[in-house]
């Protein structure tokens, strides 16, 4: 028997009916239990909503509450397990199986999903309430995600769309609207939301702000007034909420706020390095409450205190020395005064690494660092992973004659061998140029693979300082020494960039400079996930990026390809030399 859906009188929702008031006004489950009457329960005398009734359907003689209704229901063994359990189906007098609540999904009858082929019990059919046409079982059946008409996020529909009502997710239909007791406005909140009254989700996040960032003087700090400014900009207050509740920086920023830890880096530090107090931080300093520093360096040197107090007592010392007299020296050198990136901190983590474990390598062999041999070289060798990241650490033992004098092998640059077929390539370039569906920085990236040949990495720190708008409505991006001029279409792009972030505490503390901000404000985005957002849209950032360097240069001499794309001479010589161009007597003017 199908349930009535309809609008509620009470809360005003979309959904399944529960009941009528006693005006008659139908209601949904939770707003008739409000009118729902109470019954005295025959089993335990209490004054309770009744499960069965006394002469009703069930064929109960008593009323009884849903407690002493379950346990007064009958047991029987189930033909499933064999155990004594509350059967869910099927009667034995019928010839059906008697089946409990764990066995019935399991051992229903089962029919072959259209997908997988498999037996299986069916999840959904045709003509049922999903409008399929196939037979599905719950390894095959999605749920529907739509974006949702109250939060804007993309989640599992929970109210179908109707031609009033957008489709709503789960965590949206369970807030009804109320007239917020506080504000005075009517927007979705809780019935019982600030002591007892109505209240939206707004004004139940400023208030459970305030009483987290309130001090012991009875004031909030000033260092912490604009993190609470930038948690209240939010555009989905019910998600923050939400997030407060669950999140390990909830306890963090309490201590900080109460006066019982001091704000700073390291109180932060002493709790790990989680989602929550990263995001916590990268907060902190876009409030200008707490410094910046370099992230990605100074993980890097608690990866190497770490790693250099978990290996053998024998290798500590000069694993220890290794790390600090040359990969974070070295690094330290070369950075100038600028930020450390992602992938030369995951190459230095990778040389420690592989250090350690070809000191491991040596032990079994019965070998020292100071006696080993060359043969030890080549049988390490024999994995062509190890021999990359281990060479540097080869090249400072024997500088510093911890290592004897031995033969290291030449590093063998391999040719590319991932190519993108020159017309699939110009097609993904005309679908970004002409599909407004995609995200225009997913576009405005591919492009910049599929068109200018540049690295991911490169493209994620790019800012509005490389774009420059002519007098005569041109535009040029600064990718080397000479700017490109770009064509119609993509400069229309990029200049939408950077485009607007969903989330509200970020999309507050963001200035603004990177073109491709990341979720932590003041950050770009990480190359690690535009590269995923890439390959989502069908590319591949490796062989696109081949296939348009060798275009190049077929076309262009060495020169004027590093001005243009920013690349180092040894690497446009290189291409030159791939696509078998004769440039030896070019001269640029």
């Amino acid at each position: 028997m199908s349930r009535r859906v309809g609008r509620c009188a009470g809360c005003g929702r979309d959904g399944q009916i529960g009941g009528r008031r006693p005006d008659g006004a139908q209601v949904c489950g939770s707003c008739y239990r409000a009118y729902k009457p109470k019954h005295r329960c025959d089993a335990c005398g209490e004054l309770r909503f009744p499960a069965v009734k006394a002469g009703g359907r069930s064929g109960s003689d008593k009323t009884l509450c849903s407690i002493c209704y379950r346990t007064a229901r009958p047991k029987r063994l189930c033909d499933g397990c064999g155990q004594l359990r509350i059967i869910n189906s099927g009667r034995a007098d019928h010839g059906e199986p008697a089946l409990c609540v764990t066995c019935y999904p399991r051992i229903q009858a089962k029919v072959t999903c259209s997908d997988c082929g498999e037996l299986a019990p069916p999840v959904v059919v045709p003509g049922g309430r999903t409008d399929t046409t196939r037979i599905l079982c719950s390894r095959c059946y999605a749920r529907p995600h739509r974006p949702c008409g109250v939060c804007g996020r993309s989640r599992r529909v929970a109210l179908k769309a109707t031609d009033i009502n957008p489709d709503i997710c789960p965590t949206c239909y369970q807030a009804p609207e109320v007239s917020c007791a506080i504000c005075g406005r009517r927007d979705r909140g809780r019935h019982t939301g600030i002591g007892g009254a109505p209240a939206c989700f707004s004004c139940m996040l400023a208030d459970r702000i305030d009483a987290l960032l309130t001090g012991p003087d009875g004031a909030i700090a000033g260092t912490l007034v604009p993190l609470r400014e930038a948690i209240l900009a939010t555009n989905n207050a019910q998600a923050a909420l939400s997030n407060l509740g669950r999140s390990r920086a909830h306890d963090v920023l309490a201590e900080i706020a109460a006066g019982r830890a001091p704000l700073a880096h390291a109180t932060l530090d002493q709790h790990g390095s989680s989602r929550s107090i990263d995001h916590l931080r990268g907060l902190l300093v876009a409030a200008h409450a707490l410094p910046a520093r370099d992230e990605h360096l100074v993980r890097l040197e608690a990866f190497a205190r770490t790693i250099a107090d978990s290996v053998d007592p024998d290798d500590r010392t000069i694993i220890a020395l290794y790390a600090r007299s040359h990969v974070l020296r070295r690094l330290r050198r070369h950075l100038n005064g600028s930020a450390l990136q992602p992938g030369a901190a995951y190459r230095a983590r990778a040389e420690l690494a592989s250090s350690i474990r070809f000191l491991a390598h040596l032990r079994r062999r019965g070998r020292t660092l100071a006696t080993c041999r060359q043969i030890d070289l080549d049988a390490w060798l024999a994995n062509p992973r190890h021999a990359n990241s281990t060479r540097s650490f080869w090249s400072w033992a024997i500088k510093t004659r911890n290592l004897p004098p031995l033969e290291i092998p030449v590093t063998i640059n391999t040719e590319p061998s991932q190519f993108t077929p020159d017309d699939h390539r110009w097609a993904q370039a005309r679908r970004l140029l002409t599909e407004d569906t995609l995200p225009t920085a997913d576009r405005v990236a591919g492009l910049l693979v599929l068109l200018f040949a540049q690295q991911v990495s490169r493209i994620a720190r790019l800012t509005r300082s490389h774009i420059h708008h002519r007098s005569d409505r041109v535009t040029e991006l600064s990718l080397g020494a000479t700017n490109v001029v770009l064509p119609g279409p993509l400069a229309d792009l990029i200049s939408q960039l950077p485009t607007p972030r969903s989330d509200g505490t970020a999309r507050y503390l963001h200035d603004g400079t990177w073109l491709f901000p990341g979720r932590r404000p003041g950050h770009p985005l990480h190359p690690t996930s535009l590269s995923r957002r890439l390959t989502e849209l069908g590319i591949d950032p490796r062989p696109d990026r081949n296939s348009a360097l060798l275009d190049y240069a077929r076309q262009l001499p060495p020169p004027v390809i590093g001005r243009l794309l920013g690349l180092a001479p040894g690497t446009v010589d290189r291409w030159a030399t791939i696509s078998g161009g004769r440039w030896a007597r070019y001269r640029p003017t």
